[in-house]
């Protein structure tokens, strides 16, 4: 295997076919994001709740009744949003793969329609079906280990201090191997699901079948993948670092713009509120743009460069 080779043109691929852009960046828009809400309360007045502080802004008392119609709302809205992601993503993932397969078969890329064509298929969905089938079980035995790894806090009902002492350090040890176990096995069945998913997307397989054949084609030439993988964390690595700085300076400016900004409406409206109001939403679109853009590139460039390990294989093999 060439491996320099197949980076470049990963790389080729990724600068000259910006229809693959569109794919990347939506790709980067829904990976790796989630949300969260934490709830506090106190008393048991649920008519409303104080919070002086915010007298000046009008927020002083928050009126539960009224607002509980807004919050049921907000996470429905929530819900459909992550569901539309969950769809936008895995649509993404197939265009990409199947728009690159595409690329060099033909020598020819698909127009965005056709990409998001070839990513809304059945093979989409068989893919959202391999994650659920290798993942969700990898999660819940995951949460099992870091359990039996916490058994050893049982200690601290002893009334002996050596024996709690005993407790917390043995949990400390037992977390620690088990994470470092779960790590390694994460990347090793991530490296095997770069093969699974394009069994599905490319050679259009069942997921019992992906899972075996993905698996019988890594493993004839584990070496050459190991190779990839630690040329494509390498580089993914030096990518990171130059991230950081281009996003340290973007951050820079962005809160130089949104701040001065916000800092004008402020003097004009002398409202702390209608300051944030408009700063904060410039200073957030300034950063996620260039941000999420590269990312894009980067997701376009790392798909790009297994699925043309996975042909190269593939290829062989046949």
């Amino acid at each position: 295997m060439n491996y320099t080779q197949l980076i470049k043109r990963a790389y080729e691929i990724t600068r000259r076919y910006k229809v693959l852009w569109l794919f990347g960046i939506l790709l980067a828009l829904t990976s790796g994001s989630g949300s969260g809400t934490g709830w506090r309360g106190g008393g048991g007045d649920m008519g409303g709740w104080p919070f002086p502080g915010l007298d000046r802004l009008g927020l002083g008392r928050v009126d539960w009744p009224t607002l509980a119609p807004i919050i049921l709302a907000g996470c429905g809205l929530l819900f459909v949003l992550m569901i539309v992601a969950i769809i936008v993503n895995y649509v993404a993932r197939a265009a990409l793969y199947r728009s690159v397969d595409q690329i060099e078969a033909t020598a020819a890329a698909p127009t965005w329609r056709e990409g998001l064509q070839l990513g809304w298929s059945r093979r989409t969905f068989r893919l959202f079906l391999l994650d659920l089938v290798v993942w969700l079980p990898f999660a819940l035995v995951a949460l099992l280990l870091l359990a039996l790894g916490a058994t050893p806090l049982l200690f601290l009902l002893s009334d002996q201090t050596a024996v709690k002492v005993f407790g917390v350090l043995a949990t400390i040890g037992a977390e620690l191997v088990i994470v470092l176990a779960l790590i390694v096995i994460g990347v090793v069945l991530g490296i095997f699901a770069q093969f699974w998913s394009r069994e599905i997307a490319l050679a259009d397989r069942g997921v019992g079948q992906a899972l075996a054949t993905g698996y019988a084609l890594a493993r004839r030439r584990l070496k050459d993948v190991a190779v990839m993988w630690l040329l494509l964390f390498a580089i993914g690595l030096g990518y990171g670092l130059v991230f950081l700085v281009i996003l340290a300076a973007v951050v820079a400016v962005a809160a130089a713009v949104g701040g001065g900004i916000g800092l004008a409406v402020h003097t004009l409206t002398h409202s702390v509120g209608w300051a944030v109001a408009v700063g904060l939403p410039l200073f957030a679109v300034i950063v996620l743009v260039p941000s999420v853009f590269l990312q894009g590139l980067w997701l376009v460039f790392e798909s790009a460069a297994w699925t043309l390990i996975y042909r190269e294989l593939a290829a062989a093999k046949g």
